[in-house]
């Protein structure tokens, strides 16, 4: 497979880039436009539409805001400048990327202003900018918009395996998503950086929710970004190596159909592990990939180099399956 690369990507590579660093700007510019006029404490909790109910100092804020923005521009250079992404996965990045540097700039904007306008962060009172909270965690669309789509050539489909009535086979390959390690480590610092910022407001609890989503958003991704996919006469799995835990087991006598295909996120759902009535996938980017039918009728779908040759190993051991199920009868009837 092989990707076809528009004259112009680069230069909207990097426009995606410099958007990536628009929230980090903000928030530095804003800090020292407004340094003589913040006060020492910024209103940092809600409960409801009332004033605020908690308070941060204010380069706690600052740093929190830095770190949140920093590391997203930061992850945004080395997602556009890696060579060996494919355009779809770029985008993706992209878009995962937006959503800490949105809420990062829109967070300490808002609150640093409201509480200079108000005086007292306790009186401070969100009203309608609390919109402009949701929409910031949409930032990511506008890089994932400017970025280039990618346009694929198909790929050659294996012929299918040549086996004699007693032999077997087995097809094992190691995938790696670098882009879901480095967004891992990315929000396990992030994490990290907000942990000890709640330490030193004493609000742990409070940002428990937020630390815990964090964490298990940080695990899911690092199951994710390096694993094993292997077809063997117990059919096809799929596990995670760094932390060995099983994404996907498929029997063989489970299996009743199986193909080599040209993959699309839109086709399954989206990026990732996607899971929806009557299908499932593991899709890491655009391009070929092994689709299996169960006898149930069910699908699922991830994307490998040389889709053909798991695929054409699958349907010879589920023949040799079904052949050896149907011929164990006269067999034993031959010997009675």
């Amino acid at each position: 497979m092989t990707e076809i690369t528009a004259p112009r990507s680069t230069a909207r590579r990097a426009a995606a880039v410099v958007i990536m660093f628009v929230p980090l700007a903000a928030v530095l510019g804003s800090f020292a436009l407004w340094r003589n006029q913040l006060p020492p404490e910024l209103a940092s909790h809600w409960s409801g539409t009332g004033p605020a109910d908690g308070v941060m100092g204010a380069m706690q804020f600052l740093t929190l805001a830095v770190a949140l923005t920093g590391s997203a521009a930061v992850a945004s250079v080395v997602i556009g400048v890696w060579p060996s992404l494919l355009a779809s996965t770029r985008r993706y990045g992209f878009l995962i990327a937006g959503l800490p540097a949105g809420i990062g700039a829109q967070t300490w904007l808002v609150s640093a202003y409201l509480t200079m306008q108000a005086g007292d962060p306790y009186e401070v009172v969100q009203g309608p900018w609390l919109v402009l909270g949701f929409v910031s965690y949409a930032y990511g669309l506008l890089p994932f918009l400017v970025l280039p789509k990618s346009r694929l050539t198909s790929s050659d489909v294996e012929e299918r395996t040549t086996l004699g009535p007693d032999e077997g086979g087995a097809w094992s390959r190691v995938v790696t998503a670098r882009l879901f390690l480095w967004v891992a480590v990315a929000l396990a610092a992030a994490g990290i950086v907000f942990f000890w910022i709640a330490a030193a407001a004493n609000d742990v609890a409070d940002s428990a929710v937020v630390l815990v989503t964090i964490a298990v958003t940080a695990v899911v991704l690092l199951s994710l970004s390096r694993y094993r996919v292997t077809a063997d006469w117990r059919g096809l799995r799929v596990v995670s190596e760094l932390l060995r835990v099983p994404l996907k087991r498929i029997r063989l006598d489970e299996i009743d159909t199986v193909d080599a295909a040209e993959i699309t996120p839109k086709e399954w759902g989206g990026w990732g592990y996607r899971v929806l009535p009557g299908k499932s996938a593991l899709i890491l980017r655009t391009g070929p990939g092994l689709v299996v039918t169960t006898i149930g009728g069910k699908q699922f779908a991830i994307t490998v180099d040389d889709p053909g040759v798991p695929a054409a190993l699958l349907a010879t051991l589920r023949d040799q399956r079904r052949a050896s199920a149907l011929s164990a009868p006269s067999s034993e009837i031959e010997q009675e």
